[in-house]
């Protein structure tokens, strides 16, 4: 097997990632489908100014697999350059092929500067591939793409694998791995990997916001999913200040997050980019590849008035927060 060397990398340093929210970061299109760069370099700014601890492009609502080869690593390239060191960025390496052929993908994206590759856990290996040889393939890419660090995505698509316990202790045991994205929707399991992964780099960041706050007690480093995409302000005031203001106030918070993000599921990631059209400072277009279908004033509606509705109750934001929404 050959070693795939980047020819730009970030270095291992020993650091861990910030804790809070991590925008899962949407791609903006011109109306010919085309990357919108601008708005790129807008919505990185906007994230930022609105208290996202770091940001997740190429991710499945980047619509990752929508997008070429090409444009993944552009995609990173941009994000990483706008946001000049502001906040963390880390991309998705997107490849099933054989080991090498996925080292290769890694290497690539490392070479954006992105200050970790997140590996797709499901693309790693396919459904008959066992933990062993799961944990070879990824022993194989760490050899491979050296002095960069990883990540783990539980991505949904193109089915959710869930490595097990001893895997994940494993990851983290290698000293490599500083972001894992968990979409288990469980606590138990989520409590079961936080014990795994206890005094390493590895951090464990929650998809589902409504079990947010009781992750974050049981050590979770924060939130990765669609809710930090449309309210990183009040997301990240949930992961600052989940257990020191009255419990009430943080129930009710996410519980209108829990909402805001089901209200978004239909038609997504179109739907999130309309929210951010009508309810941010954002010019972003509501085009997608993945899930073209537009909105219309009847899919448009109800989205338009739960934004005014929490608009108007005028919910805590974080202290980050430094910019107009």
């Amino acid at each position: 097997m050959t070693t795939t060397e980047p020819t730009t990398a970030p270095t291992a340093t020993g650091s861990t990632l910030p804790d809070g929210g991590w925008p899962v970061m949407l791609t903006p299109f011109r109306e010919d489908r085309s990357l919108d760069f601008e708005q790129v370099d807008a919505l990185t700014d906007w994230l930022i100014d609105n208290g996202a601890a770091g940001i997740f492009t190429v991710a499945l609502s980047s619509e990752m697999y929508d997008l070429t080869e090409e444009e993944r690593l552009a995609l990173a390239t941009r994000v990483v350059a706008r946001s000049a060191g502001r906040v963390p960025v880390v991309a998705s390496s997107v490849s099933s092929g054989s080991a090498e052929e996925q080292a290769a993908s890694a290497a690539a994206m490392a070479a954006t500067g992105v200050d970790a590759v997140v590996l797709i856990s499901s693309l790693v290996g396919g459904l008959s591939t066992t933990e062993e040889e799961w944990r070879a393939t990824v022993q194989h890419i760490l050899d491979s793409v050296p002095g960069v660090d990883f990540g783990i995505y539980e991505c949904p698509v193109p089915f959710k694998r869930l490595p097990s316990t001893e895997n994940v202790a494993w990851m983290a045991g290698t000293g490599r791995f500083v972001f894992y994205k968990d979409t288990s929707h469980s606590l138990e399991t989520m409590q079961e990997r936080l014990a795994a992964i206890a005094g390493t780099r590895l951090k464990l960041y929650n998809a589902q916001i409504s079990s947010l706050t009781d992750s974050l007690r049981a050590g979770a480093a924060g939130l990765s999913g669609y809710a930090a995409n449309i309210y990183p302000e009040h997301v990240a005031w949930l992961c600052e200040h989940y257990d020191d203001e009255p419990a009430e106030t943080a129930v009710a918070v996410q519980r209108l997050l829990t909402v805001a993000e089901h209200t978004i599921n239909s038609r997504y990631p179109t739907s999130a980019k309309y929210y951010l059209r009508h309810s941010s400072r954002l010019a972003i277009e509501p085009i997608s590849r993945w899930k073209p279908e537009g909105i219309g004033p009847h899919e448009g509606a109800p989205l338009l008035e739960l934004a005014a509705y929490i608009r108007d109750l005028r919910l805590p934001g974080s202290a980050r927060v430094d910019g107009a929404r």
